[in-house]
């Protein structure tokens, strides 16, 4: 009787559980570099969720920040009608990018968001895919860049903000060489 309680409880917290998980793909680090600024850039949406560009660039600035880096200028969020229109994303860019340059920014971090959504059915989780890059702001050269997808927890724990600040945090963290 006992083994059939202690059976019922292993599969009730596998099932609780969930599972999560993480795939990234990035270039080599950054050299070490003490006390850059840094911009954050307009991220692209490729997704079908309004505004997912927006929430992925303010919390990019956040872990930049949390991290101690500095981050100069003012974070490029549109208004909501502005990114259900679709907006001209290379004029936001070009422009947040001159922004930056004359902030006096070093590095300027962008991205784009390919995915930020649940998965159907009753395991339902969230999931997020994205690509991250470097800018170094004085040449507008791409000096590093990582992709990654990630996916966690299911029966309505976690959502796709908590997922793309973990997927975030780690792409900067393999930039940063931490």
């Amino acid at each position: 009787m006992r083994w059939r309680s202690l059976l019922v409880s292993v599969g009730i917290l596998a099932l609780l559980s969930g599972c999560a998980g993480m795939d990234l793909r990035t270039a080599k680090p950054l050299p070490k570099a003490q006390d850059v600024a840094w911009a954050v850039l307009p991220f692209v949406n490729n997704t079908e969720t309004p505004m997912a560009n927006a929430r992925a660039a303010a919390l990019a600035a956040g872990i930049l920040q949390s991290d101690g880096q500095s981050v100069v200028g003012n974070l490029p969020i549109n208004t909501r009608t502005q990114d259900l229109l679709g907006g001209d994303w290379k004029q936001e860019y070009a422009s947040a990018l001159a922004a930056a340059r004359s902030n006096g920014a070093r590095y300027a971090l962008a991205g784009s968001v390919d995915e930020w959504t649940y998965r159907a059915g009753i395991n339902a989780e969230p999931e997020v895919a994205m690509t991250l890059w470097v800018v170094d702001v004085a040449n507008d050269r791409v000096v590093w860049s990582g992709v990654g997808s990630a996916h966690g927890g299911s029966l309505g724990r976690g959502g796709t903000g908590g997922v793309a600040q973990r997927l975030i945090q780690r792409l900067l963290d393999r930039a940063l060489a931490r």
